[in-house]
């Protein structure tokens, strides 16, 4: 219902602003994905402002190489590892994703908001 003076549809615009929480997906397939993954939230949560923005995990497993991980905001990969065969070293590879990922984020939506009409997308 909006209130006396409003137009109508704005309560309801506003709470859809306010409700505006950013996701992360996990689209993991393996035992490692999974716990590269837990560890990624684990430090992910920690960021300032991290429930605004929607990130993506994507996990392709591959029985050659191992398996390739990408972090990936406004459907452009931020972050990509190959998962090394010990598990022992996921939880600080998990870490430095999350701080790798957010500070690309950061520069992304810094690149956004200061658009510059001298440069060009990619020259910035």
């Amino acid at each position: 219902m909006a209130a006396p003076g409003e137009a109508p549809g704005a309560a309801e615009k506003n709470s859809l602003q306010q409700d505006g929480d950013g996701i992360v997906t996990n689209q993991s397939v393996t035992v490692a994905g999974h716990e590269f993954f837990s560890h990624f939230m684990a430090a992910w949560r920690d960021k300032p402002d991290n429930e605004r923005y929607t990130l993506a995990v994507r996990e392709r497993p591959s029985a050659r190489l191992g398996s390739l991980v990408r972090i990936e905001f406004a459907r452009r990969t931020v972050y990509e590892t190959r998962l090394p065969p010990s598990r022992a070293q996921l939880r600080a590879l998990g870490a430095n994703a999350a701080e790798a990922a957010y500070q690309a984020v950061l520069a992304d939506t810094q690149r956004v908001l200061v658009g510059e009409p001298d440069l060009a997308r990619d020259e910035f």
